[in-house]
């Protein structure tokens, strides 16, 4: 009985320190003009001002003003940036990001984004990027110089090359490859798995398809045309 009394009494202060815990995250400070890197964990509603891309798990609402003077360094990396798991995901912005370098490690953009390179779980909204954007899910119109890159997505990607696992909507790029395609794909070469649309361009390739097919050369499970394929 005794035992029992104790484990109830463990369970009961264990719930009160983790309800603790919870109001402290809870209670995390907002300030209307911030800057990072920053010590302590802030949020922001208004504007911040940042340099490198240094963030804590914070939110900011409002408009973030972003330096990195070594973004040239990122086209040296032997290959792209991935999305970053939850454990690494850190900053969520809603309203307008502008950077001359970008973000690696954001969780969240919900607004307007112009940097040189964009990496996020998620992304919704409209970005310009100098080198490119490599998001979770991708929802909205997105330019991006070299590539737009996307588990899952939906809207306009404009880029050299876009890929994806799944998209709906439009990809117009020299270079479009996605697995499951719904919607309209115009380049150069356009391949996918599952085409469930249009594909314009001078060599277009699906494995399954269920849309029709308009280029040089047109190539799908049925048959191998020129200029129209079905």
């Amino acid at each position: 009985m005794k035992i029992k009394f104790f484990l109830i009494i463990s369970l009961f202060a264990g719930g009160i320190i983790s309800a603790q815990d919870s109001v402290k995250v809870e209670k995390i400070k907002s300030k209307i003009i911030s800057f990072t890197p920053k010590s302590k964990m802030e949020n922001t509603t208004g504007i911040n001002f940042g340099v490198m891309d240094d963030y804590k798990t914070q939110k900011i609402n409002g408009i973030n003003l972003q330096g990195n003077p070594l973004s040239v360094i990122y086209l040296l990396l032997p290959h792209a940036v991935e999305v970053p798991g939850d454990e690494a995901a850190t900053v969520s912005i809603n309203g307008l990001h502008i950077s001359t370098g970008g973000m690696t490690d954001a969780k969240k953009l919900n607004g307007l984004g112009i940097s040189m390179y964009h990496i996020a779980q998620v992304t919704n909204g409209f970005t310009v990027n100098g080198f490119n954007n490599n998001s979770g899910k991708l929802n909205g119109l997105h330019v991006s110089f070299l590539n737009n890159s996307a588990r899952e997505g939906h809207g306009l990607l404009i880029s050299f090359s876009n890929t994806a696992d799944t998209f709906g909507g439009a990809q117009i790029g020299i270079y479009n490859n996605t697995q499951v395609m719904k919607g309209f794909q115009g380049g150069a070469i356009n391949i996918s798995k599952q085409n469930k649309g249009v594909q314009i361009g001078l060599v277009n390739k699906t494995d399954e398809n269920k849309g029709l097919q308009i280029g040089f050369w047109n190539k799908n499970c049925k048959r191998t045309l020129p200029l129209i394929n079905f």
